[in-house]
């Protein structure tokens, strides 16, 4: 008896581990930031990429290296329990001085020349590494580093036009200087939607999956700017004028699985309703409800290490900050949406119809987005819970007992046993 009460007990806890595994830790709720003096005043548990990294410290010349824009940024990430900065520094453009042809370079505002294209001399690339892993290893006032992404959207001109290979070359000499740091991962460099999907293919194809521990991707469901509708549908809509945020999500997955780095994390290192994308408070609020909501049901079957909104600071991308500096109703939803899901299993969200459910433990979120809010007002259906729910709360954290019908809108709740 007491030999099958200990085998008992075993099995629970393996079965405990393997459901702890399944859960949605801070870390998953990454969060850009424009400026270090103004942190986030919302909850996140990983930092997105600041400036570009090369650039930001050594465009002053060869071996001048200068961190006083990088450092405050590892300071306020968030830290885990080994004290490691919970960041992901992108690499990204090549300084002036490293490139002779500056045909695919250009002046920035604040750190001198960038360039397109890879330096002249590939020494100088792994010099810069070799000093940047060096820098943040703990043991110099800095905190270990725990994520460096090879590049920034290098599917985009506006940051790489080099080749495949090139950057692959780059990734191989770059990854056993970031890995000579235990507590660092690498990632593939970030793409946007449009044709990145071929372009990681190719890049992995050609050999970067063995210079990679997590793939990256920025998961922008609609594309903004001067030239596009807005607002944007919402994340999870067919309507997304480049895919639904869980079509991005299901599509990197498969790249990743199915050219060399199956079962390795994906991740998101920017994200959101983008430039100008939704205006309405209302709306905002929905907005990043299903963002994160759709997201952490994907993170377990997807193996998704995190997901970056983008950006806090004022800036013209999904700002969440009032001009007081205090976080939106957006930015409020988002922290009352954090609280659904920290620490829970979510489940897949379905959809019947206009109505989403998404499990997340006991608890049951639904939204019809078939509704909208305009000018302070918002439509509702009449929902119906299914048993077994007693009550509900909002994205103002404000409970509800249930009693009848539901008037259920495009802003998500949570109903509970």
């Amino acid at each position: 008896m007491n030999r099958m009460v200990k085998l008992w007990w075993v099995l629970a806890m393996l079965w405990a581990a393997v459901a702890a595994q399944g859960q949605i830790q801070s870390s998953f709720f990454a969060m850009g930031v424009s400026s270090t003096t103004d942190p986030p005043k919302v909850n996140y548990g990983t930092l997105s990429h600041p400036s570009l990294v090369w650039t930001t410290v050594e465009s002053g010349g060869r071996g001048v290296y200068n961190w006083k824009n990088m450092d405050p940024f590892v300071k306020i990430a968030p830290k885990d329990a080994n004290g490691v900065a919970l960041i992901v520094l992108s690499l990204g453009w090549t300084p002036g001085w490293a490139v002779a042809d500056h045909t695919h370079c250009f002046n920035t505002v604040s750190n001198g020349v960038a360039c397109t294209v890879p330096p002249d001399n590939m020494q100088d690339w792994v010099d810069f590494v070799t000093a940047l892993v060096q820098h943040y290893n703990g043991a110099t006032g800095t905190a270990h580093v725990k994520y460096y992404e090879i590049w920034n959207e290098a599917n985009d001109p506006l940051f790489w036009t080099g080749s495949i290979p090139t950057l692959v070359s780059m990734a191989q000499l770059a990854y056993p200087i970031i890995k000579s740091d235990p507590y660092s991962s690498v990632t593939t460099p970030s793409v946007i939607w449009s044709q990145g999907i071929s372009f990681l293919t190719s890049y992995l194809k050609a050999g970067g999956a063995n210079y990679a521990d997590v793939l990256t991707f920025h998961g922008y469901p609609s594309a903004t700017g001067s030239k596009s509708k807005v607002p944007v549908p919402m994340p999870e809509s067919s309507q997304s004028t480049n895919a639904p945020i869980q079509t991005m999500v299901a599509d990197f997955r498969q790249v990743a699985d199915q050219n060399g780095m199956l079962g390795k994390p994906i991740g998101s290192t920017e994200g959101g309703w983008g430039v100008h994308g939704v205006s309405d408070q209302d709306m905002q609020m929905a907005w990043i409800a299903h963002y994160e909501i759709v997201q952490a049901g994907l993170a377990t079957t997807n193996n998704m290490a995190f997901q970056d909104w983008y950006l806090w600071g004022h800036s013209n991308s999904g700002t969440i900050e009032t001009t007081t500096g205090d976080p939106s109703k957006a930015g409020n939803a988002y922290d009352v949406v954090l609280t659904w899901l920290t620490g829970q299993t979510p489940q897949p969200c379905t959809s019947s119809g206009n109505i989403w459910s998404c499990v997340v433990g006991k608890n049951l979120i639904v939204w019809d987005a078939s509704q909208s809010c305009a000018n302070g007002v918002c439509t509702t259906s009449e929902y119906t819970a299914p048993a077994g729910y007693s009550e509900y709360v909002d994205l103002t954290a404000t409970s509800f007992k249930i009693s009848g019908q539901i008037a259920l809108g495009i802003k998500p709740i949570m109903m509970q046993p």
